[in-house]
């Protein structure tokens, strides 16, 4: 009786220590909420941005990385714990001696232009719990802001003058003239582009015209208006092939006129004429514009129409309102480098994935069942080992009596 009661003591510790080792059966997280102090933002404004942190335990060191578009937000903040610049942050709260389970980050910034801007945690997050000093699971969430305008900021995209060198542009530079072509020698390898808005405030990028390849290339002049809105101005440059050694070949210039579409004007209304006809008309006011459209103009066949243009400033699609020969009005593709029109049909939406956070806390839930289900087992057993226990116990207490 005496070994069997010893035997049934080493068995409930063994088992009770493997019972320990199941009661922290889910692991202690954190989460990472990221506002703002307002969400009208303009031009000039002083932008608050607060990081909250708050967990179900208590932690104490924080690491973490935060990204954001420079060119629309600039950091201002002093903290010495929060370091970088140029759309990179380095948060390092750590060697903390208090230990608190919810904590607040305020970081200042100033826009400085119009655009739209997402702050939000590049890699993982670190939160250490305060007991046992491991990483916490983290749920993060990022924030979008939106810089508007002024409401005396100007809408002026124009240019006042561009030129370029080597060679010359056709036809001859006019404000309301958005397409140019010119030729360049085979070995020209950049074209300078000099360009200077009419309007001060306005903003002037040139891409493109770097690293000339032979045939057609495409540079685009694009100019930036104080309020936001942009306009572009595309200039089709041809390099000439190089001459090859011994061979006396002519030189192929590349034809650019893939379609046959030009624009007319009868009366008082303007036409585009390809597989047909179809009368350019001005968008009605309750015309759905689709998401990411800018409304400008363009000139084709130096006749300037309204067209919608997408936000991505390299596009070659634009977006015309026009009537075909039936009657119907809608939305039509027009397609700048092959010349050619179609209707124009919305594009469906993606079906998005679950993200990271959720995918591991449908983990960490099953994993918890799992836990929890052992855990009754073990209980059950060890319910039963006592029972035994202690009727070994009386007999063996009776016995030694008697």
């Amino acid at each position: 009786m005496r070994r069997i009661y010893k035997a049934l003591l080493v068995c409930l510790c063994l088992i009770s220590g493997g019972f320990l080792s199941f009661i922290h059966v889910k692991a202690a997280s954190a989460n990472i909420e990221i506002t703002a102090h307002e969400s009208d933002i303009i031009v000039g404004d002083t932008v608050y941005v607060y990081i909250n942190i708050t967990s179900d335990s208590m932690f104490g060191d924080i690491e973490a990385n935060l990204t954001y578009d420079e060119d629309i937000l600039k950091y201002k903040g002093n903290m010495s714990f929060v370091t970088g610049s140029s759309g990179f942050l380095k948060i390092s709260d750590i060697n903390l001696s208090e230990e608190t389970d919810s904590r607040k980050y305020v970081l200042e910034f100033e826009a400085l232009k119009v655009g739209i801007t997402t702050i939000e945690f590049s890699g993982p997050v670190m939160v250490y719990e305060s007991d046992t000093e491991l990483p916490m699971s983290v749920f993060m969430d990022s924030l979008t802001l939106e810089v508007k305008p002024a409401q005396t900021a100007s809408e002026n995209a124009y240019l006042s003058s561009l030129r370029i060198s080597p060679g010359e542009l056709t036809p001859e530079f006019n404000k309301d003239i958005y397409e140019y072509t010119a030729s360049v020698g085979y070995d020209v390898g950049k074209l300078v582009v000099v360009a200077y808005p009419e309007d001060d405030k306005a903003t002037v990028r040139i891409s493109g015209n770097d690293s000339l390849s032979e045939g057609e290339n495409k540079v685009v002049v694009t100019v930036a208006a104080e309020a936001g809105n942009t306009m572009e101005y595309v200039i089709y440059v041809t390099k000439e092939a190089a001459p090859q050694e011994g061979v006396d070949t002519p030189t192929i210039i590349p034809d650019k006129k893939h379609g046959s579409f030009e624009l007319v004007r009868l009366n008082e209304d303007v036409y585009a004429v390809y597989s047909g006809k179809y009368k350019i008309m001005e968008p009605p006011q309750d015309l759905k514009v689709p998401s990411g459209y800018i409304k400008t103009k363009i000139i084709i066949s130096g006749i300037s129409i309204p067209v919608f243009a997408p936000e991505q400033l390299d596009s070659e699609f634009l977006l015309v309102y026009a009537e075909n020969e039936l009657g119907e009005a809608g939305l039509y593709t027009y397609d700048k480098v092959e010349k050619t029109m179609q209707r124009y049909k919305e594009e469906t939406q993606p079906i998005y994935e679950p993200v990271n956070g959720q995918n591991e806390d449908i983990i960490s839930s099953q994993k918890y069942r799992r836990n929890m289900n052992m855990a009754a087992i073990i209980i059950a057993l060890l319910s039963a080992l006592c029972a035994l226990f202690i009727i070994l116990s009386i007999r063996l207490y009776i016995k030694l009596r008697g």
